[in-house]
């Protein structure tokens, strides 16, 4: 094999591996939005808050996620009172905001350091007339895996969604740190019905970003050929 042609097989398996992780960690971030909130909030399957008004939820999920993705430390959280004037987050629940937050940074650092080896990859691909042409297969190519693997888990994992729910922070948080009593904010402002919408939304925004992306890439294939 010439070396041209090893360079080529290495950057099409830099693709495929990394966009579909690329596509899934950054379609997490539309869900930290207020927009999301709002609209899952309005959905008729998502139970009201025993606690909170439909306004105070939303706000208070709307601080939560402003903490997540901003500089703010803990006190942020721990400085917010209730309508009596009570802590809003007990310190059990701060200790996992914050397990959560580091999480998070975690996630955007692998994000980051994906989409800099995709925008390399093509870089190469595009910088070098030989290799050109393979740009479009390859991206297109790639972009074929996310929605597949993302398809799948839209059908499997619904239907065990408890346990996966489980093995997850099982997985990502230690011990039992992440259960609380259905009274506690978390629980009151993130049902189970929230989580399991979340997921399912964030399936179908990897499904039609990757699907955007190969009907691009197939076009700019036809585009070459003509």
């Amino acid at each position: 094999m010439t070396a041209r042609g090893i360079v080529a097989r290495a950057l099409a398996a830099v693709l495929i591996v990394c966009l579909p992780f690329f596509l899934a960690l950054t379609s997490l971030l539309p869900l930290l939005t207020p927009l999301f909130l709002r609209i899952q909030y309005a959905r008729p399957d998502v139970p009201p808050s025993a606690r909170f008004t439909p306004e105070q939820r939303l706000s208070f999920a709307a601080a939560s996620a402003h903490y997540l993705v901003s500089g703010e430390d803990i006190d942020y959280l721990a400085d917010l009172e209730t309508a009596d004037g009570q802590p809003l987050f007990n310190e059990r629940e701060l200790t996992h905001m914050v397990d959560v937050k580091v999480l998070l940074r975690q996630a955007i650092l692998l994000d980051l350091a994906l989409g800099a080896f995709l925008a390399a990859s093509l870089g190469i691909l595009l910088g070098f007339p030989e290799l050109r042409s393979r740009a479009p297969l390859y991206l297109f190519a790639a972009s074929l895996v996310a929605p597949g693997l993302a398809l799948a888990s839209l059908i499997i994992v619904p239907l065990r969604f408890q346990w996966f729910f489980v093995e997850f922070h099982h997985v990502f948080f230690q011990g039992e740190t992440w259960l609380f009593p259905r009274t506690d904010t978390l629980i009151q402002l993130f049902p189970e019905q929230f989580w399991f919408n979340a997921l399912q939304s964030w399936l179908l925004l990897v499904i039609a970003v990757s699907s955007a992306i190969a009907v691009g890439s197939f076009l700019w294939i036809r585009k070459r050929r003509a």
